[in-house]
């Protein structure tokens, strides 16, 4: 076989000069031609190693975008509680004591009726006592006990009833729970 020293290209022993750029054809022996067309093996292993190593990656990632995906859809399907006015808005007054107050509600002044076709809106006082440790008739009133009435038309009697910036708590059999501000519709003394 001849080959051409130039494009390296092979050709019959027919052939005097390359078809291609006209340079004059050389003898080469069977060997040479096999070593010239084999690639080596030496350069398979690491080709073939960063190839799977790159496909590792590209699986990873799309494996860890698709598990984080959920988590934002439902974070972004999740309705935002509306907040609606619970009656007018209550007044703090100053505590006697200068030592921050472990209670979750400042001292709430009670609101006067505004007219009698509405009912009477009741704040019973927040003690600075821990909440489950207060006494008993701490926070109640002489007219009765106050009862939330819920947007969803529905009533909680309680004993104790509080505001705070999260939310309306209020006390019942010696157990307290938080209502979102959106859930009360107002608090009436019975």
């Amino acid at each position: 076989m001849k080959r051409c020293p130039q494009c390296l290209f092979l050709y019959p022993d027919s052939d005097s000069q390359c078809d291609f750029d006209q340079t004059p054809l050389e003898t080469v022996d069977e060997a040479t031609i096999e070593a010239a067309t084999r690639p080596p093996k030496r350069r398979i292993l690491p080709i073939a190693a960063a190839i799977g190593l790159m496909l590792g990656i590209l699986v990873f990632a799309i494996y860890y975008g698709l598990s984080r995906q959920p988590q934002k859809a439902s974070a972004a399907i999740e309705p935002q509680a509306s907040v609606e006015p619970v009656g007018p808005p209550p007044t703090t007054t100053a505590s006697p004591s200068p030592e921050v107050s472990p209670s979750p509600s400042p001292s709430v002044a009670p609101t006067p009726k505004s007219s009698p076709s509405q009912p009477a809106t009741a704040h019973t006082r927040a003690t600075s006592d821990p909440v489950s440790t207060s006494g008993p008739g701490i926070g109640t009133r002489q007219g009765g006990k106050p009862v939330i009435m819920l947007t969803s038309g529905g009533k909680i009697e309680a004993d104790e009833v509080w505001r705070t910036k999260d939310g309306v708590w209020y006390r019942r059999n010696g157990m307290v729970t938080l209502l979102k501000r959106g859930q009360v519709k107002t608090i009436v003394t019975r």
